[in-house]
């Protein structure tokens, strides 16, 4: 994996494993693993671990952040 520093334990995140899928899940600092919990998937199920070294990328999200919330409006 690219990134040298690994994110913040259970900042949820989209990340990509070397098959080319997509996920959205956390990592877990313990497990040195992302975990896809995208759907309701269980966190606890093995398939849905993926270790560090099975990432090529990953990336923030930011759910609950309204995309219009740094815009001010003056009437």
């Amino acid at each position: 994996m690219e990134n040298i520093s690994m994110p913040a334990d259970h900042t949820e995140l989209r990340f990509t494993d070397k098959d080319g899928n997509r996920h959205e899940g956390h990592y877990s600092k313990v497990l040195k693993s992302f975990v896809d919990t995208e759907g309701g998937k269980d966190p606890q199920d093995i398939n849905n671990i993926y270790q560090e070294y099975k990432i090529v990328d990953w990336e923030y999200l930011h759910k609950n952040k309204n995309p219009d919330s740094d815009i001010m409006v003056i009437l």
